[in-house]
């Protein structure tokens, strides 16, 4: 009798244990959700103000989203608590943030480039869907993607994101001018090659095709040093550089980051 009463008496302590257990890893697993939550509603925030042409101000926007971006994923393994829902949630928040509000931003800018007329149809005023489809596709490959390779597969999507978004500097509200110097008046002034309708044009397109490749880019994730290390470091040392630019900062960023990774790539090869 004595027996049985101590068995049951533990049962019931290791279910309240395991309750209690749940209900911490809940919450725990609630706050790095909350954070991509917050990347969602970021990226919502930057459509309402496309919606009131403020370009920048919805580039802004996507800044504060990939902020949000980096430090969800950071804190759900610092807490242990990775799962399928963050996983998932975390897909649909950079779907808008950088897919749907990029693509968004380039339709704005190709209509006030009279590239894209609003009367009439022309494929012109379409291109822009490029980007978040090819958004889209990508963060499907990547939740079924089980592989443990420390290099990404294809441009992440936050990257191409901002790279197409940070073009909204072109046409910045005056309202935003004199904020940073360095960014109205650049050193080297790019600004004439944003003058080119083909650029407008295809760049969705190369930038689509980029994200859903299958070609290994730099990650700033490592496990060891490998021959790709020296390129990690190059890619970080010429971040800060590139402000030279001054907003086209951003975009000779990511050609510097595919350039490097095509390159580490061959140099990884040749190590083997």
């Amino acid at each position: 009798m004595k027996q049985s009463m101590d068995r049951e008496s533990t049962v019931k302590v290791k279910q309240k244990s395991t309750l209690l257990q749940s209900t911490i890893y809940a919450w725990l697993q609630g706050i790095p959700n909350l954070i991509t939550l917050a990347n969602l509603t970021s990226g919502l925030l930057g459509i309402g103000l496309l919606m009131r042409g403020d370009l920048f101000g919805g580039f802004l926007c996507m800044l504060l989203g990939s902020f949000f971006d980096f430090f969800d994923g950071l804190l759900a393994r610092k807490l242990g608590v990775e799962g399928t829902m963050g996983k998932q949630l975390d897909s649909l928040a950079d779907v808008v943030s950088f897919g749907v509000l990029p693509g968004l931003i380039w339709k704005s800018i190709m209509e006030e480039q009279g590239y894209c007329p609003t009367g009439g149809f022309c494929i012109n005023a379409y291109v822009w869907l490029l980007i978040p489809l090819g958004a889209a596709y990508r963060l499907a490959k990547f939740n079924i993607n089980e592989s443990n390779s420390n290099d990404f597969v294809g441009i992440p999507t936050p990257i191409t994101g901002l790279a197409l978004g940070s073009l909204s500097f072109i046409f910045m509200h005056p309202n935003y001018h004199g904020i940073l110097p360095f960014i109205d008046q650049p050193l080297l002034n790019l600004r004439f090659v944003f003058n080119e309708y083909l650029l407008w044009l295809y760049l969705p397109l190369f930038a689509s095709y980029m994200m859903i490749s299958d070609i290994p880019m730099l990650s700033m994730k490592r496990k060891a040093k490998d021959a790709k290390q020296v390129y990690r470091v190059l890619l970080l040392a010429l971040a800060l550089p590139c402000l030279v630019f001054g907003w086209a900062g951003v975009f000779v960023f990511y050609f510097l980051y595919i350039i490097l990774s095509l390159l580490s790539n061959f140099a990884a090869k040749n190590a083997r």
